[in-house]
């Protein structure tokens, strides 16, 4: 099986390939989104090939990449501050077994501006397994993680443009009319 079509989705959608070998790739894109309350977020985008995907290869990868985002994704602004990093690994596997498809499936380890999300086809069932659910933490990122996650693993599909956070949006509207209100009632002084 070849990775073309995971390369050409994520060069479509704005991501530098930076590391190609015969059964994975790794992506990386930096995107400012307005309507997740003007913040940066880093996609790092880790795509392997493995005949069965366990816990344990979820977890060695998990532990392998988490060093690499840091080189990766070297930046002046420190984490937490209007940036955050999304670190998500596509497995296509011949097999998952039900203990690597409910790590899939469950909701990830809450660490502070950073996001880790493995998500896998099972190709002997032809199912995706990936976080389907949106928890409250991080939650206006969840509809462009999961558009990521959904480009990956089943390339061609859906629409081409990033969608936008309604929850996200909301909030930013919010904190700018308050940003707003609060200048003009200090410039009235």
């Amino acid at each position: 099986m070849s990775l073309d079509a995971q390369r050409s989705e994520l060069e479509q959608l704005g991501f530098r390939i930076v590391e190609q070998s015969g059964d994975s790739l790794i992506a990386i894109t930096k995107k400012f989104h307005w309507d997740c309350v003007f913040t940066k977020l880093s996609y790092v985008v880790f795509v392997r090939e493995i005949a069965e995907l366990t816990p344990a290869v979820i977890e060695a990868d998990r532990l392998g990449l988490e060093q690499r985002t840091r080189q990766l994704d070297p930046s002046i602004l420190p984490r937490g501050l209007q940036k955050g990093i999304a670190v998500i690994v596509a497995y296509l596997a011949e097999r998952v077994t039900p203990e690597a498809r409910a790590l899939c499936e469950s909701k990830p380890k809450v660490r502070f501006a950073y996001f880790y999300l493995p998500a896998a086809r099972d190709g002997a069932t032809g199912l995706d397994h990936y976080l389907k659910t949106t928890p409250a933490w991080g939650a206006i990122y969840f509809s462009k993680l999961r558009f990521v996650i959904q480009k990956v693993l089943t390339p061609g599909q859906g629409g081409s443009s990033w969608p936008v956070s309604g929850g996200g949006a909301v909030m930013t509207l919010f904190i700018a009319a308050v940003l707003v209100v609060n200048l003009a009632l200090f410039l009235s002084r």
